[in-house]
């Protein structure tokens, strides 16, 4: 998996990612397709949009790991009281394709007492076996650049996806996704939808929204989610944690099913 990311633009950044070092891809050409989209749309349209084209699962919540550079807390929010929840770093929760999901990063090693609130939009979604969907997650690495950039008042957006098998380097991933810079004059999402499929938008800046707008189900719509866990805990339902959805362990899909023999009824 990849993501993309613009460098600093006024109000605005963009970066082409996908982790670890940064590799430079192989120039793509320009696209021949309109992409109505770009790094500059609302929030909000582009999932909206994927709804539309059938890709949001009311019945799929879509694992997301969320990875703090040097450790740290992630909150999120109980989707209907706003109340928050907060795990270690790494965390991981499920989502839904389509609204736009916030969440608060905090007691950050690196920078004592910041508190950034980034959001996520899914587009799409992976397909792993159902029984293997907490393994295989999004991985969202939050890196220690993003972080400096936003702690000086600057947005950085970014784009997941997944690369295309001919256009992948010929390289070993390593723990992080590769990142790649993208000139500022480029379409974010026309280069991602070029490299493969975007799945994710990540916006993160030095804003901090008040409480009153944390609340308010117009900005922030009470989208559910699937209870967020400490990926170094096994994921638990706890009574405390209601209102977050439970996380469920799907059957094996390759499983053989149990056929039990017939019945017979000797008396007829």
């Amino acid at each position: 998996m990849k993501s993309i990311v613009l460098p600093f633009l006024t109000g605005c950044g963009c970066l082409l990612a996908v982790c670890g070092t940064s590799v430079a891809q192989p120039q793509l050409p320009e696209s021949q397709y309109y992409q109505p989209l770009n790094q500059m749309t609302p929030p909000g349209v582009a999932g909206l949009w994927a709804g539309a084209m059938g890709r949001a699962d009311m019945h799929y919540f879509q694992p997301v790991q969320v990875r703090l550079p040097k450790g740290g807390q992630v909150t999120f929010y109980h989707p209907e009281t706003r109340q928050p929840l907060t795990v270690p770093s790494p965390a991981q929760a499920g989502f839904f394709v389509g609204p736009v999901y916030r969440f608060k990063i905090s007691n950050l090693p690196d920078f004592p007492g910041v508190e950034l609130f980034p959001t996520i939009e899914l587009v799409d979604r992976l397909h792993p076996p159902p029984h293997l969907r907490q393994k295989y997650p999004i991985p969202l690495d939050l890196t220690q650049e993003d972080i400096e950039l936003a702690v000086r008042d600057q947005l950085v957006t970014k784009i997941l996806y997944i690369e295309q098998p001919d256009l992948a380097l010929p390289e070993p991933e390593g723990d992080l996704i590769r990142e790649e810079n993208i000139p500022q004059n480029r379409n974010l999402m026309s280069e991602a939808d070029m490299r493969g499929r975007p799945v994710m938008i990540l916006r993160i800046g030095g804003r901090i929204p008040s409480p009153q707008e944390l609340a308010d189900p117009r900005i922030t719509p009470p989208a559910p989610i699937e209870q967020p866990f400490a990926v170094s805990e096994q994921p638990r339902w706890e009574p405390t944690n209601q209102g977050f959805t439970p996380p469920v362990e799907q059957p094996d899909a390759f499983s053989t099913p149990v056929i039990e023999d017939p019945v017979i009824d000797e008396g007829n």
